[in-house]
Order: structure tokens, then C-alpha cells, then sequence
């Protein structure tokens, strides 16, 4: 049905998306979804929006509601401090690799990178090309139900 809307079905799917991914419900089931749903390489290229735009949000809740609170709680751990560093000063790449990473939870790293020293348009950027992989192969998989329904 969705997908019969336009572009009003994709703007649905992608506030769906961003509300529970926001929320930090699993978004597996979604993204492989959008294949179903839209092919993939508009799923793609929707959910990898939509997940960044979710990014984005939960980093900025993440730094402006917590980040004092945790650095503060930090000042006692140079170890943390220095790790903090070291992220903040290669920021894009960092979070581009984690991205690539299928062991670190999503929702959870959102809210993770927020209280770190990670500059913003490094995190966004960042997130956006290294989801992009992993996001391509499961709405991939997805488009592949498509084609066996």
C-alpha cells in the first residue's frame, strides 16, 4: 500500500523510520522492508537517509542533554579523555569505519558519539557513507522477497 502513495509513501516511511529509530527500536525489519517496498536503490538510498537523520537527531539529544554531565564523570579517567581525543581529532573516519561495523548497535552508538568530542558534520557525513554498505545489502535482501512473493 505504501508504496502506491508517491512520495508521500516514502515521506511516511522515512518519519516511521526516524520516530523508531529515535526511539532506539531495532530498525532491521524496516530497512529490509524498504526493499519490499521501494527496490533497492531507492530503499537504499531512503533508509540511509532516514538513519541518518535519526543519527543525527539522537547525537544532538545525546550532546546537549548529557555530554557536561559525562565529561564532567570523565575528568576522574585520563584513559577517557585521551580516547575522547584521539576520536575527536579523526572524527569523519572513525565514524565511518564504526559504521561499517555490524557489532556495534546502532541505536545505541547514536547516543554514544553525542558524548564524545566527535564534530558533528564528521558524525553525520561520517554516518551517512559508512551505513550506506550494510544498508545496501539488507534492503537488498529485502528486494529479494519482493521478487519471491
Amino acid at each position: 500500500y505504501i508504496e502506491s502513495l508517491g512520495p508521500t509513501g516514502y515521506a511516511l516511511f522515512l518519519m516511521g523510520y526516524v520516530a523508531l529509530e529515535v526511539l532506539a527500536v531495532p530498525a532491521f525489519p524496516l530497512t529490509m522492508s524498504a526493499g519490499a517496498l521501494f527496490g533497492t536503490y531507492s530503499g537504499t538510498l531512503l533508509v540511509t537517509t532516514a538513519a541518518t537523520i535519526a543519527a543525527a537527531i539522537a547525537f544532538l539529544i545525546s550532546r546537549y542533554v548529557a555530554r557536561d554531565k559525562v565529561m564532567s564523570l570523565a575528568e576522574k579517567y585520563p584513559k577517557f579523555k585521551a580516547i575522547d581525543k584521539a576520536i575527536g581529532e579523526d572524527s569523519l573516519r572513525v565514524v565511518a569505519i564504526m559504521r561499517l561495523s555490524p557489532l556495534m548497535p546502532f541505536a545505541l552508538s547514536n547516543y554514544l558519539y553525542g558524548l564524545t568530542s566527535v564534530k558533528f558534520r564528521s558524525y553525520v557525513v561520517g554516518s551517512f557513507f559508512g551505513m550506506m554498505p550494510g544498508t545496501f545489502a539488507y534492503v537488498s535482501a529485502g528486494t529479494a522477497t519482493r521478487q519471491v512473493a
